[in-house]
Order: C-alpha cells, then sequence, then structure tokens
C-alpha cells in the first residue's frame, strides 16, 4: 500500500498545469554551479529550505536543511553525481533501523554514490517549469536502483538529508523521513547564518591562583565508566595537519539521544582504549590516534566542543570537527580528568 504522504506528494505534481517540454532527456551532466532547494509542500516544515552543507571531520560535509550549515550554490553534476571541489554524494554510513534509512553526505572516499538524472518538472508553488534532480540508484557495492531521498529531524533542531530504499515497509511516525523533489536552483545564495544546535561556549573565570582548573561540569565526568576526559580534539579540518582519517577511526555510533555516559559504554563494551563524541549525536571509538590530533590542555582549547549532547542539554557532546575525547582508565589506576590552565600556555 502506497503511503499517505506519497499520494500527496504524487497527487500536487498530477493536478500542475505546468507544460513538460516533449524534447530529448537532460544530460546528466551539469558543469555550471548551482545549489538545491527541497519542496514538499504537504510538509512546510521543509518546504522551499534549501540543502546546505556543514563540515565534518576527516573532509566530509554533511547534508542539512537551512539554516545549519553554509547553502551549497556552487555543485555540480557529472555523469548524474553531484560533485563540489572534489567531494561527491554518496550513501552510506548511519543506517536507521527504525525508518530503514541510510544517511546521504559528500566525502571523498569512493563510497556507494547516489546517482541523480535532471527532469523537468512544476513548482507546485508557482506552476512554472523547473529542473528536478530525479533519484535513480545507489551504485556501489551491490547497486541498489530506485527509493527517494528524504529529510528527517537530527540533533540540535536540524534536518539531515537520507535516502530511503524503494517500497521501504519501515516508518517512524515520531520522526519521520519526509519525501522531497530537489530542485536546481541559481538564484542569489542566502546569506550565511551560524550553524543551528551550536552555541558559544562560556569559559570559566579564575578565582584565586591561576594553576590548572578542573574539568568544566558540562563536558560530563564518566570516571564511574571507567573513562576519564582528555579534552576536545580537532578532526583533520580544524587540526590541519593534512591526515585523511578520523581521529578515531574504529567504529561509530549514531544516536539521537547520545550523552557521553552511552558513548563511552559502547565504545568500552568493544574494548576501545578511547571513545569520542561529536555533533550531539556521533559517538566515535578508537584504540590510538594521531599527534596532531592531541587537545590542548587550555580552558579556550575547549571552545570547539560547543555542540549540547541529543539526550542531554547538560552536556557538551563534541562540535563541528571538534570531539569530546575519553580515554579507558587503567586497571587499578586512577581514573581522573584532565585539567586545564586559564592561560594560554601549551603541553
Amino acid at each position: 500500500m502506497q503511503r499517505p504522504f506519497l499520494s500527496a506528494l504524487m497527487a500536487a505534481v498530477a493536478v500542475s498545469a505546468c507544460e513538460i517540454p516533449d524534447e530529448p532527456p537532460l544530460s546528466d551532466t551539469i558543469t555550471e554551479g548551482f545549489g538545491i532547494v527541497v519542496q514538499n509542500p504537504e510538509w512546510p516544515i521543509v518546504h522551499n529550505r534549501y540543502m546546505n552543507l556543514y563540515e565534518s571531520g576527516g573532509g566530509d560535509q554533511h547534508l542539512y536543511l537551512s539554516p545549519a550549515g553554509a547553502y551549497a550554490f556552487d555543485l555540480v553534476l557529472t555523469g548524474g553525481i553531484i560533485e563540489q571541489d572534489g567531494l561527491f554524494a554518496v550513501i552510506n554510513g548511519e543506517y536507521l533501523i527504525t525508518d530503514n534509512t541510510t544517511k546521504l553526505f559528500m566525502t571523498e572516499r569512493a563510497d556507494p554514490m547516489a546517482i541523480f538524472q535532471p527532469v523537468y518538472g512544476c513548482n507546485p508553488d508557482t506552476d512554472e517549469l523547473q529542473v528536478e534532480l530525479e533519484f535513480v540508484e545507489r551504485r556501489g557495492d551491490g547497486d541498489l536502483p530506485g527509493g527517494h531521498i528524504c529529510v528527517r529531524s537530527a540533533a540540535g533542531e536540524r534536518h539531515e538529508f537520507r535516502w530511503s530504499p524503494p517500497e521501504n515497509p519501515a516508518w517512524d511516525d515520531e520522526r519521520p523521513c519526509i519525501p522531497v523533489s530537489l530542485v536546481i536552483d541559481r538564484s542569489e545564495p542566502p546569506p550565511i547564518p551560524t550553524p543551528s544546535g551550536s552555541s558559544s561556549i562560556i569559559i570559566p573565570t579564575p578565582t584565586g591562583p591561576s594553576g590548572p582548573t578542573a574539568t568544566p561540569d558540562i563536558f560530563a565526568d564518566v570516571t564511574s565508566e571507567g573513562f576519564a576526559f582528555v579534552g576536545c580534539a580537532p578532526e583533520e579540518g580544524p587540526a590541519g595537519d593534512g591526515i585523511p582519517t578520523r581521529t578515531l577511526n574504529g567504529e561509530l555510533y549514531a544516536d539521537d539521544e547520545l550523552t557521553n555516559e552511552l558513548c563511552v559504554q559502547y565504545c568500552g563494551s568493544r574494548g576501545y582504549a578511547y571513545a569520542g563524541s561529536e555533533y550531539g549525536r556521533e559517538c566515535w571509538c578508537g584504540n590510538s590516534y594521531p599527534p596532531t590530533r592531541q587537545p590542548g590542555n587550555t580552558l579556550a582549547d575547549l571552545a570547539g566542543c560547543n555542540m549540547r549532547c541529543g539526550g542531554d542539554d547538560g552536556q557538551w557532546c563534541g562540535g563541528g570537527g571538534w570531539m569530546n575525547l575519553y580515554e579507558a582508565c587503567g586497571e587499578n589506576e586512577p581514573c581522573v580528568n584532565a585539567e586545564f590552565l586559564p592561560a594560554a600556555k601549551r603541553h
């Protein structure tokens, strides 16, 4: 049975009086830069918002609805693949069993590509002719044709882009993945706002002697779980070290209700030496990290970790390209969080 939201979307197209040109198919290569506007008039919360890029670790870019991130007005299409400066739209990584969808994001890695075909469509508001990117297939190891692109709510009041396979039987009433049309847009780029879901960290003003200060409470004391806070570690972009890997690259756990306790429990149960929370909802595990990603030891060095945890807004869970880094404590050894200097002194 077809779901009501899909029926409504198809009905809106069917009643349109816009005349579709009777001509050969459009080229799957577009060299003139463009942006993307999302449309679904049945869901005003997402209708006519922009597809924005939000910098991630390892050179990746999340895809969120505006106002989170920056408007991507310089995209191109090559053989049906959306590109920007060496990054490609792929479908991989975070899979959600609740709605059977997989994340769509931009990366330079050879992950399963998202393939699109430009087609003519009709603007549901103005009835004007427009060019849309129709989803074709997830191309990679075992090609998966069909399905559609959708957006669902994520941590920090954001909406992320995902792929729903054809005849998807799953549907999450509490957090639906809303099917959308992706429309080519060449209008003047909108202003770049501060990413949604982040806020400036307030560094406590030290009193008394200028010695080390304990870890601020908002970074969460998880020593009872056998992990000590190390600091706010950078990913590739902020680190500027040219190492094309995540700071922790052993395993990823994503949860919109993430807390630092959950993160260290997850990594600890799998025997990892380190755990790190990012973007309010991502938990990364690993057994080592590059020396160039070592967190600083001043209160100011904590500023990059400024996103509240999806499962506890009284905690920070990393930030955009920054990670709350925790280290497993040795057996029969004290489990003590790092201390931070108020002055700008380094290790």
